[in-house]
């Protein structure tokens, strides 16, 4: 019911350099290394992003930490919404019992799938074992995992090595889900940190904003490349080198003045003030409009007990809206501060609209 995980000794020795982040280890390998530990801990740190916290799933144990592979991997099933199969025993019997289930088994890797490694197998010769897929790319495939011997980890292996999983078992398959938002991820392929706002990566383009290095989960630009390019309407970000908030509107940061206008306090991710500032400058700052997209409605109100005025948005000019027959019918809109508007066209922290009919 459990996977005793012995990691034999790679064939090559990977070059690597270590950043203590957080207590936990974040491993940048070469980019030709065949396998590595992206986090790796003798807790469940490097796993806890899914949600796992240590507990018995389906009836597999888990050690004094909370790890177990089988554990792990049925946890993570079970958050996709897979009913419990029944016990599938050790992580190496796992592809024969779920084949005999009637689960699909081959050779080919996918989202959501649970890697597996035979009983002998060059990589878990011992007991086997199992691991979940979190990304799949045309030369390597990430897993996260936990195992009975005491670990948690993150860590890729490319196509062809010894290390690589014998079989993949399709209870269901998955889109690639990003940790969640406020998390900060790294592109392996090019060494961008970015922060998620809900779904949306931003770019940091330094640690300053945030007080310094903080723990991040690496990603492919694969799985990057699937994610939103714009923050949601409605989410509120903080500048982390100014504190400044901002409540984006379509795609663009749209300064709060007091949270009263906006209901109250609200929950904000903060990200770097440089991603505002310079925001749809071009490259990786394009993830932030300067100012909302054409066809954004804003709402707001002089005061809390006025009634909301509902302003069109075109070219980053607002326009007061008399009517929504004159659109066609009512649209989504997000509340904004009307301070934003009274100072529309100025610098700095107003310049996200450009102007307002009539003047305010």
């Amino acid at each position: 019911m459990f996977s005793l995980l012995r990691s034999r000794p790679l064939r090559s020795a990977l070059l690597a350099s270590i950043l203590a982040l957080g207590g936990l280890f974040a491993v940048e390998a070469p980019a030709h290394a065949a396998i590595a530990f992206e986090c790796k801990t003798t807790t469940i740190s490097c796993i806890s992003f899914s949600g796992y916290a240590g507990k018995s799933v389906w009836g597999y144990p888990v050690n004094s930490s909370g790890n177990n592979c089988v554990n792990y991997a049925a946890y993570r099933l079970a958050k996709n919404g897979v009913a419990n199969p029944g016990n599938l025993g050790n992580g190496g019997a796992w592809a024969a019992n779920a084949r005999a289930k009637g689960f699909r088994v081959d050779q080919t890797p996918a989202v959501g799938s649970i890697a597996e490694w035979n009983y002998g197998s060059y990589y878990a010769p011992s007991s086997g074992h199992v691991a979940y897929v979190e990304e799949v790319t045309s030369s390597y495939i990430a897993f996260s995992d936990s195992n009975w011997s005491g670990t948690s980890r993150r860590w890729t292996v490319t196509k062809g090595d010894p290390n690589y999983p014998s079989n993949f078992i399709h209870f269901k398959d998955q889109a690639y889900q990003p940790p969640p938002s406020g998390t900060f991820i790294r592109v392996r392929e090019t060494k961008q940190i970015l922060r998620l706002v809900g779904k949306t990566p931003v770019y940091v383009s330094t640690w300053n904003a945030f007080g310094g290095p903080k723990p991040w989960i690496a990603v492919s630009a694969t799985s990057l490349a699937t994610l939103p390019t714009k923050i949601t309407n409605g989410a509120f970000v903080q500048g982390g080198q100014t504190h400044e908030i901002y409540r984006v509107a379509g795609g663009a940061p749209i300064y709060v003045k007091s949270w009263s206008s906006v209901g109250g306090p609200q929950r904000y991710t903060t990200i770097d003030q440089v991603a505002i500032d310079r925001a749809a400058t071009g490259g990786v700052y394009n993830r932030v409009n300067k100012v909302p997209a054409t066809t954004t409605y804003v709402g707001a109100r002089a005061s809390t007990t006025a009634p909301v005025e509902i302003y069109a948005v075109a070219q980053g000019k607002a326009a007061l809206l008399t009517s929504w027959a004159s659109v066609g019918g009512a649209k989504p809109w997000t509340l904004v501060d009307r301070a934003a508007l009274v100072h529309a066209g100025e610098a700095g922290k107003w310049s996200h609209v450009l102007a307002v009919t009539p003047d305010l």
